[in-house]
């Protein structure tokens, strides 16, 4: 099988624009080893992305790659519930999340959230390990806005939106998104 992140890219793909299509944006699939290193890894994913921006709307690319996003983990989910139980409103929550979150934070201003990862590194498991690669393309980092929504709709318990201020992948300092509750 190849490299899970690019089988869920090219599935996403598939999914909502046709095989034809998800060869047209992504023909290195069918021919990808099953391991590479990550450095390749990263070059590839610039590539899939900047097509995918040329030949595609923002609606359609932001379907695309929030459609598979990493869910939190048992552990983040019961640490979650906790904290909302302890919590007596959401401004409440915000404080102690993030000290969970510590560097990173959750600031909220009437119905926006503001929340920083704060590691000054892409927390994004093809990015971690490298000290550098070529800056990219916020279409990558449209996976991890969809883990935020995901994040925060079962934090508020109803649907939010976010959108991208600022990440790391993307050139900034810090992975920062404005979530409207």
């Amino acid at each position: 099988m190849a490299i899970f992140k690019f089988y869920q890219i090219f599935r996403s793909i598939k999914e909502e624009l046709g095989y034809d299509m998800a060869i047209k944006i992504f023909p290195e699939y069918l021919t990808l080893p099953d391991k590479m290193p990550a450095q390749e890894q990263a070059k590839l994913g610039k590539i899939v992305m900047d097509r995918m921006d040329e030949l595609l709307d923002r609606d359609t690319i932001i379907k695309i790659r929030q459609k598979y996003t990493c869910n939190l983990t048992k552990k983040q989910a019961q640490e979650i519930n906790e904290l909302k139980e302890r919590s007596q409103s959401l401004d409440e929550f915000c404080v102690e999340y993030s000290k969970l979150l510590s560097p990173g934070y959750v600031k909220k201003d009437e119905d926006l959230l503001i929340v920083s990862f704060g590691w000054n590194k892409c927390v994004c498991g093809m990015f971690r390990k490298l000290d550098s690669y070529e800056s990219m393309s916020k279409t990558w980092c449209e996976c991890c806005n969809g883990h935020v929504i995901k994040t925060f709709n079962f934090i508020c318990g109803k649907a939010v939106e976010s959108e991208i201020q600022e990440t790391v992948a993307c050139g900034g300092k810090d992975c920062i998104f404005k979530v409207r509750i």
